[in-house]
């Protein structure tokens, strides 16, 4: 857990000095953004590990749902909801066989990279937020439930200007009596992002009634007048 909050805290300088000469478009890429993806925990109680693939909890089936709302020059909001079982085929916090069912609920603050990079493919961002997660309660070591708060990064990789894939890696430090001890966790997720540029929709190409209205007015019809001042009639020379 150290080491990945160190990596945290070094991302963010060395993306701003490598793109210091880029400037920033003050046009909001995007409105609301929302996702599906799988929610990977690795709680094996080894902090020094975070690359123990063979000890994380997941799901064959996307187990996390995300949305994001966009305020202002990278900064946005984001909710997520998140569900692992325990089969007891993982240590956590170095026990064996603990089974149960865990979710997490989070509101993060997000800063995204992504003016700052031009606008491209890449949209590296950072997060930190609070949250609630329920845990087994076969786990002795660890309250059943526990507000936590959240240090992560994250990453978009647009396929096009709406679809793109986004990868998320968040401490969750537990807020315990034993602050950073048990409680805390790596919550890593993969997933298949959406973005909107507005929530309202378009009116253009829809029909106007003003141009659809025929004008039924009688219009009058001007005769020439004579250089007296008079209508030609029919009698009149020409």
């Amino acid at each position: 857990m150290k080491h990945f909050l160190l990596i945290l805290l070094v991302l963010p300088a060395f993306c701003g000095f490598s793109q210091a000469y880029k400037t920033v478009n003050n046009v909001n890429p995007y409105k609301v953004m929302f996702g599906l993806g799988w929610s990977i925990w690795d709680n094996d109680g080894k902090p020094g590990d975070i690359a123990a693939f063979d000890q994380m909890q997941a799901e064959v089936f996307p187990t996390r749902f995300f949305a994001d709302y966009y305020f202002y020059k990278g900064w946005s909001a984001e909710v997520a909801l998140a569900y692992v079982r325990y089969k007891g085929l993982r240590t956590v916090n170095n026990q064996a066989n603990i089974r149960g069912t865990g979710f997490s609920t989070d509101v993060n603050l997000k800063y995204s990279f992504y003016s700052l990079l031009g606008k491209g493919l890449v949209d590296p961002y950072l997060i930190v937020g609070a949250g609630g997660t329920i845990h087994p309660s076969s786990d002795t070591l660890v309250p059943s439930f526990f507000p936590t708060v959240n240090v992560g990064a994250g990453v978009n990789f647009w396929l096009n200007n709406a679809v793109g894939i986004q990868l998320q890696s968040a401490g969750k430090i537990g807020l315990t009596s034993d602050f950073f001890g048990k409680s805390n966790y790596l919550q890593h997720s993969i997933g298949v992002v959406v973005r909107l540029e507005s929530v309202k929709g378009s009116k253009e190409g829809e029909f106007k009634r003003e141009k659809l209205k025929l004008n039924t007015k009688k219009k009058r019809i001007k005769t020439p007048r004579s250089k007296g001042g008079k209508k030609k009639g029919k009698g009149d020379d020409a």
